[in-house]
């Protein structure tokens, strides 16, 4: 491998990791919100809120809730 390609491939690889802890990030934020929502949504149905209301409060669609409610 001569110097040229070794530049490219270190490049690459920092272009590699760095798009890879981005998208660990995005996933990760991702997740917590949604793990937020089913709390929310847990604690709203503990307060007998409407279904469609906790809905619209959570982003969460309304078989994921009754799915909750189990």
């Amino acid at each position: 491998m001569n110097l040229h390609d070794r530049d490219n491939f270190r490049r690459g690889l920092k272009e590699g990791i760095s798009q890879g802890i981005s998208q660990g990030i995005s996933q990760g934020i991702s997740q917590g919100a949604q793990q937020k929502a089913i709390e929310t949504a847990k604690n709203a149905l503990k307060m007998d809120l409407p279904i469609k209301q906790i809905s619209t409060l959570t982003g969460l669609s309304i078989e994921e809730i009754q799915a909750l409610a189990k």
